[in-house]
């Protein structure tokens, strides 16, 4: 190959390689909430973080690394005052009952799946209307906040003119809110009773809940 020629291959592939790396380096990147390089939960790249619970960093990223996060956003729209960041929190509990409410059905066909491998001394259909109403009574704690083994992990705005959207990541930690639940005495007698009857309670309320998790930022990225 002619020597000028090879320099001019060399040169075109160069160029080449200096626009596509340009190009790639000027598209923007995902953003997201970290813990020590672990991602948490994918966020707008033009959002702005304003809080990290630092001291739930390491529980968080733990329950990340074992597919255990189970966590809801909240919003509010505003000027991003600390007003806003209460609304968005609120918001957060809110979403909370919201999709446990209506998720009802698929966790009485939960209990209905379990009760079909068991023998049981009662009426079945009795059982899983009593697991139902302990669910219920569970969705009602968390719609109130009456659950502290729920926090705000992180928040962050993003900027629409004179528009500040506020977010609220709120986090649920599934061992947590077994204990904090056990200790609730109407919750507790229920799910004894539902036990000895082969209803494994709190196995089918995080199989529900772990169903928030689907088409989210944490099974997207």
């Amino acid at each position: 190959m002619d020597q000028n020629l090879l320099t001019w291959v060399l040169i075109g592939v160069l160029a080449v390689g200096i626009v596509v790396g340009a190009i790639f380096f000027l598209m923007p990147k995902d953003k997201y909430i970290e813990v020590d390089g672990v991602k948490v939960w994918k966020i707008p790249n033009d959002a702005e973080i304003i809080f990290v619970d630092q001291s739930k960093a390491a529980s968080v990223k733990s329950l990340v690394q074992k597919g255990q996060l189970i966590a809801f956003v909240g919003e509010a729209q505003g000027t991003g005052t600390s007003q806003d960041k209460e609304k968005a929190k609120i918001r957060a509990y809110q979403q909370v009952a919201e999709f446990l409410n209506a998720k009802v059905q698929t966790f009485a066909q939960l209990v209905e799946g379990q009760l079909q491998n068991v023998q049981v001394s009662g009426n079945k259909q009795e059982i899983v209307s009593a697991s139902v109403d302990a669910y219920k009574r569970v969705t009602s704690l968390l719609a109130d906040a009456n659950i502290s083994g729920a926090y705000v992990f992180a928040v962050w705005t993003v900027k629409q003119g004179n528009v500040v959207n506020t977010y609220s990541l709120l986090v649920y930690d599934p061992a947590q809110i077994i204990k904090l639940l056990e200790i609730d005495a109407v919750v507790k007698q229920k799910v004894d009773e539902l036990g000895k009857q082969g209803v494994n309670f709190f196995e089918n309320l995080n199989a529900v809940l772990g169903e928030a998790t689907k088409g989210t930022p944490m099974e997207q990225k």
